[in-house]
């Protein structure tokens, strides 16, 4: 009689283990979460906006960078890209309006970028710092910082 539940215990744990190696993880480290864009510094001039109070946001997870303005009513305020990190590189590609009525649309007009620190429809940024609070990313004339929530 002992040997029953013992069995069904070695079974369970055995499932348990087996199913956690199907669990998929991303390589992404620290970049994956959710950041708020602090500020945004114009590397030819010197000058610094503060970005607090836009509620800029910038969500990664797995395959997806994803920016919005969180206070935005407007549908074109949400922008989905691939992307590719490798060591202190990051490179935003294939910029898509998320719209959810008529399907995701391409962004073809940098213009619509240009509120989330994106200067480019397919960037290229160094990453100058990225721990558990804080991310700094710079491109060829902006410098982006953040803070992790």
């Amino acid at each position: 009689m002992m040997k029953r539940p013992l069995t069904y215990i070695i079974i369970g744990i055995a499932l348990l283990l087996s199913s956690c190696g199907a669990v998929h993880t991303s390589d992404n480290g620290m970049l994956d979460g959710f950041w708020q864009l602090t500020a945004v510094d114009t590397l030819a001039t010197g000058g610094t906006t503060d970005m607090r109070q836009s509620q800029v946001t910038w969500a990664v997870q797995g395959t997806i960078l994803e920016v919005r303005k969180a206070n935005s009513i407007d549908k074109l305020s949400d922008i989905m890209f691939a992307f590719d990190h490798h060591d202190d590189l990051l490179l935003l590609r294939q910029p898509y309006v998320i719209d959810r009525d008529k399907g995701d649309v391409p962004v073809v007009d940098v213009e619509l970028l240009k509120p989330f620190g994106i200067s480019r429809l397919e960037p290229l940024f160094r990453v100058l710092r990225l721990n558990s609070y804080n991310m700094t990313l710079e491109s060829d004339d902006l410098r982006l910082h953040f803070r992790s929530y």
